[in-house]
């Protein structure tokens, strides 16, 4: 605070010199006139730049790269609002106190206690892998969990014919681009009518992606959302928009609480629509939704992190129980 004090002793002498000299003038009555919004616009624009550069600062002088990468991510918007807060059974944001202490481990690098040194899929335990293990259906439940909350939020907003897992209309040999996923079952996870346009049909896929894995960590962080979200575009894109006749948005999000554009987007709209029926404005409606995705990300993070995959690996010659021959008189 010391090192800031004179700046903004002299950002409070600029903004209040009006009114100084209306008190110092004995002016009757007292109106805030343009110079003095323009000023104080200025003093804003000008704080706000230092503490980008001081930002900028501390983030260049921590290392690893890794600590670099997450305290970047949990910079992004969104991602700190589990923080701040109340913890409120009613609307799911409770964590429990080991959940909390694994929250703040996963936001600042640090280590985890009392976890085991090889997961059960044989491989050596670490936050990475656990994020990333499809053992025990973890990956499964954090996408399939977001994935319903966001339905559920349509629904709340009056978004009409709304699906989870619809079934793609079969393309019947029509050409598509390459890379496009032409199989007669192909599904997405969410579609619902008059999101974007009136009774128009918006098809959405949903993806859930850890950041400061390997495959990711050596990109920058929009560039990460936005190889996702094209690769999404890639598959379903041109299907949904010549055969489905809709359009196709991709929603990808990070274990650490961040969203790509499209999702930002959806997370927008949705909120101008909640408005209506619920009578929220929409800064309360934004900040709702935001809180309410970041909440069921985190919850279903940490949950990775220590759920259980079940028992070790089983020995070479372990025999399941449903093959054991248990030499029973057969019935009748």
């Amino acid at each position: 605070m010391i090192d800031i004090a004179d700046t903004e002793y002299e950002y409070s002498c600029r903004a209040t010199k009006e009114l100084k000299d209306a008190i110092v003038g004995q002016c009757a009555s007292y109106e805030e006139g343009d110079d003095s919004v323009k000023v104080k616009a200025s003093i804003n624009l000008d704080r706000n730049n230092r503490f980008k550069e001081r930002q900028v600062a501390i983030i260049d002088g921590i290392e690893p790269k890794l600590g670099k990468l997450m305290v970047k991510l949990a910079a992004e918007k969104g991602a700190s609002s589990w923080l701040t807060s109340l913890p409120l059974k009613d609307f799911g944001y409770v964590l429990n106190k080991q959940q909390f202490s694994d929250a703040i481990a996963l936001r600042y690098n640090l280590g985890l206690k009392d976890c085991p040194k090889v997961c059960a899929c044989g491989k050596l335990y670490s936050v990475n892998h656990a994020l990333i293990c499809k053992l025990g259906g973890f990956v499964a439940m954090r996408h399939n969990w977001l994935r319903d909350t966001i339905g559920k939020i349509m629904k709340v907003v009056k978004c009409k014919d709304i699906q989870i897992e619809p079934t793609l209309l079969s393309t019947n040999g029509q050409q598509l681009p390459p890379g496009t996923l032409t199989g007669d079952q192909a599904r997405l996870d969410i579609s619902a009518r008059s999101v974007w346009n009136v009774l128009e049909r918006a098809f959405f896929d949903v993806r859930v992606f850890h950041a400061p894995a390997p495959t990711n960590a050596t990109k920058e962080i929009p560039a990460m959302y936005l190889a996702h979200e094209n690769e999404k575009k890639r598959s379903y894109n041109a299907r949904v928009i010549k055969i489905e006749k809709g359009t196709f948005t991709p929603l990808v999000f990070s274990t650490t609480g961040g969203m790509g554009l499209e999702a930002q987007r959806l997370v927008k709209k949705l909120a101008q629509k909640m408005e209506t029926p619920t009578g929220q404005r929409y800064a309360e409606s934004v900040s709702y939704i935001r809180r309410r995705l970041r909440f069921e990300l985190l919850k279903t993070t940490v949950i990775a992190l220590r759920g259980d995959r079940g028992s070790k690996l089983r020995r070479l010659n372990e025999i399941e129980i449903e093959n054991l021959d248990l030499n029973l008189e057969p019935f009748g």
